[in-house]
């Protein structure tokens, strides 16, 4: 800098500059005045990328060998300079060395490197990976599909010429090309069907769930179909939507809830409960015969990134953080843009499609074969005659011999775990012992305070004697904060954990008459008043929704529905029903009770019960023999 040297300390501006001297002084500069060896823009990291660790190392190396590095030591002495400054430095001296040679005027350039990359992980500056990426993305992957060596040769090589930086070699971009993910390549160099082929081909690979409920995979499905009214049969339109999980290992069905309702955290938690209980009931309240013989916790929930996957209410319940449940389970979200180990879920969802393209209704998966149908004149079916059509579906699968299962069908595949030539080999899951907890914790959360009110979840309030009694015994801690679960379809009550009982508390409106109504509804008439910029109290909500509801009967009266209102009517009556299906399966699940001991039956023991020969339960193994 104009012949003087200085040391580069900080950017003061874009182009201004804070130098040290060697005699201590300081002075701020233009880029101007700076030899091109001494830009600072040449530093290979920004100073506001080192920690302050890495600062302090700078400035300590720095003091320690100030004199070397500013010519201030004669050539004789400088080995035994080196050789006292690596003990003072707490290194070896060929470290010392290593730096001295690495010095160009900034202390900054004695910090020691950070390691760079690691396996699977660039090495290159920031700069150049992004570069190279770029042109991987617009010459590489395409359908034109140019060999990686024609890519490197005519686009990389140019492209880092342009932008004045160093290409990388060839072995690197071959390395990653390697690196892609190879579906992804496929799909883009080969189109949508080689990927679909290559996904089938993944099958198998799944890392996990190498026994029932050791992996159950879940994800959502929007119906390609337009389904009418189950009143007037006139149609509603698209919107039925599929929560399915499937376990791993056998390719079993566990569980699924279809219905109107838009995706979210409620749709995953009912599918969880129908796949961890037993399906006898639910298939008696829809009215159809399978043999579908799937219940249990399972050990590992694996989701994609969907934000309905990503809530605290899933998290919570696998992880058992309440400790009802006395079993905890793993949930893992798939990583973004890589492989999924063998599409389960996805394949299902693709034998799922066709089977829909031939139904009533049916829409088409694209906008090409949405142009050649007309699926309002042909919607016949009900949301109810849709579930029948996928249970029919999950039978034809349960009951089709497959190649990856070693020729066995699902069903085969879940009961060879547990029974092998007619006796059981195994335990059953463990059935659930109070559907009614486990319903509750599958229910969206919150958390809230509870005040002298109660609580107030979206300007609605609640309140009851037993929530009276937790406010009292927590008066030292006003701000505690209690989690609370409520039912989407339902909100006319919420439920409380109290954490000093371990149970919820079923908490009512504390307005006494108040309509019963759904979440969805109370965002309408929330949005409702935001959109005219009103103030609105709890019984204006109430209010809204009441009038919203009789002026859809009047217009039903007059036979004037429009799609939009026979839409939400259907909503309304599927979600009465699935509560109504729901409350039937918990009332049924009666924990079983072994008959009475009577005195014939202990006539037939060997020892008596107290014998310390005897079995602790002279029943169980009754069902032993049974295959069931």
């Amino acid at each position: 800098m104009g012949g003087r040297r200085a040391t580069f300390v900080s950017i003061i501006d874009f182009d201004q500059y804070m130098v040290c001297f060697p005699d201590g002084s300081y002075k701020v500069v233009g880029a101007a005045d700076l030899d091109p060896k001494d830009n600072p823009q040449s530093v290979s990291r920004p100073v506001d990328d080192y920690s302050p660790a890495e600062l302090e190392e700078a400035y300590r190396w720095y003091e320690a060998l100030k004199d070397l590095l500013d010519a201030k030591v004669p050539r004789g002495e400088r080995s035994a300079f080196v050789a006292a400054a690596a003990l003072v430095l707490k290194v070896g001296q060929s470290t010392v060395w290593r730096r001295i040679q690495g010095w160009d005027g900034n202390p900054l350039s004695l910090v020691r490197e950070r390691p760079n990359g690691g396996r699977g992980k660039s090495r290159m500056a920031p700069e150049r990976d992004a570069l190279m990426s770029k042109v991987i993305g617009d010459h590489y992957m395409n359908k034109r599909q140019r060999p990686p060596k024609e890519v490197y040769d005519d686009f990389l090589l140019d492209a880092f010429r342009n932008a004045r930086l160093r290409p990388p070699s060839l072995a690197t971009f071959y390395e990653r090309i390697h690196r892609l993910d190879s579906v992804e390549v496929i799909e883009k160099r080969h189109g949508k069907r080689a990927a679909h082929d290559a996904r089938k081909r993944m099958q198998g690979k799944f890392p996990f769930g190498d026994e029932p409920l050791g992996c159950v995979q879940m994800d959502y499905w929007l119906y390609d179909v337009e389904i009418v009214d189950d009143v007037d049969r006139e149609v509603i339109g698209r919107g039925a939507l599929l929560a399915l999980a499937i376990d791993v290992c056998t390719m079993m069905p566990y569980g699924y809830h279809l219905s109107l309702d838009p995706t979210g955290a409620n749709n995953a938690g009912l599918a969880i409960f129908h796949g961890m209980t037993r399906k006898e009931r639910w298939l008696k309240e829809v009215g159809f015969d399978m043999e579908w013989p799937v219940w249990g916790m399972l050990k590992m929930l694996h989701l994609d990134n969907a934000k309905e996957f990503r809530g605290s209410m899933l998290r919570r319940f696998l992880a058992d953080e309440d400790g009802l449940k006395g079993v905890a389970a793993e949930l893992v979200n798939r990583k973004v843009k890589t492989p999924r180990y063998g599409p389960h879920i996805e394949r299902f969802f693709g034998t799922l499609a066709w089977k829909v393209k031939g139904l009533p209704g049916a829409t088409g998966s694209n906008t090409k074969e949405r142009q050649t149908r007309n699926s309002s004149k042909t919607a016949k079916l009900t949301l109810h005659d849709l579930e029948l059509h996928l249970l029919s579906v999950l039978k034809e699968h349960t009951n089709t011999k497959r190649k990856e299962l070693g020729g066995l069908t699902p069903l085969q595949k879940w009961r060879s775990y547990f029974f092998e030539d007619g006796k059981q080999i195994r335990p059953l899951p463990d059935e659930p012992k109070d559907l009614d907890l486990l319903r509750k914790e599958l229910m969206p959360m919150i958390t809230r305070t509870v005040q002298d009110y109660g609580i107030r979840i979206d300007n609605i309030f609640y309140d009851s004697t037993e929530l009276v009694a937790v406010r009292q015994r927590h008066a030292n801690e006003p701000r505690r904060e209690f989690i609370v679960r409520r039912d989407p379809r339902d909100i006319s009550e919420v439920y409380v954990f109290d954490p000093d009982n371990k149970r919820y508390l079923t908490v009512p409106y504390r307005r006494h008459g108040a309509p019963v109504i759904s979440q969805w509804e109370a965002k309408a008439a929330i949005r409702h008043f935001n959109d005219i910029d009103k103030d609105f109290a709890e019984g204006d909500i109430f209010d809204f929704i009441t009038e919203r509801r009789e002026r859809q009967k009047r217009i039903e009266e007059a036979g004037k529905l429009t799609t939009k209102v026979r839409k939400e009517r259907a909503q309304q009556r599927q979600r009465e029903k699935a509560k109504s299906r729901e409350s039937a399966v918990i009332a049924s699940a009666k924990p079983k009770a072994y008959p009475p001991v009577t005195a014939a039956l202990a006539i037939g023991m060997k020892k008596t019960i107290g014998d310390a020969e005897a079995p602790d339960d002279p029943y169980a193994n009754v069902f032993d023999e049974l295959d069931i």
